[in-house]
């Protein structure tokens, strides 16, 4: 799939007629280090509220979608507090597509063979 910081995809959201974001895959490292950021935000939650049990899966998702998300047609920044502030409905879509590792387009550019069978009759 290449270098998870050179790809993005532009996402329709579901539901809200011209509004769209565009992700980034996350790579196993970084999603490894958002997974224990999650876990120790979740620590400090149960600590505070025992019943909290959801608190690691919030935590992830927000994390992950703030890590993800490169621009989007809200006429608001992306920043964590604005992404916090998706609705549900969008933040659990989303997220879904980040987990699958959306199918992303790679730049069209030719094999490296071509490349250099080119470079080499010139």
């Amino acid at each position: 799939m290449g270098l998870c910081s050179l790809i993005t995809r532009k996402l329709d959201v579901p539901d809200e007629d011209g509004q769209w974001i565009e992700i980034r895959p996350l790579s196993a490292k970084r999603m490894h280090t958002l997974s224990l950021e999650a876990r120790n935000i979740s620590k400090a939650a149960k600590a505070a509220d025992a019943e909290d049990t959801d608190a690691e899966n919030y935590a992830l998702s927000s994390l992950m979608l703030s890590a993800a998300i490169v621009a989007w047609s809200y006429p608001v920044p992306v920043t964590p507090d604005n992404v916090d502030d998706l609705e549900l409905s969008t933040m659990t879509w989303l997220a879904d597509q980040i987990n699958k590792g959306a199918e992303v387009p790679l730049p069209s550019t030719p094999p490296l063979t071509e490349s250099l069978e080119a470079t080499a009759t010139e």
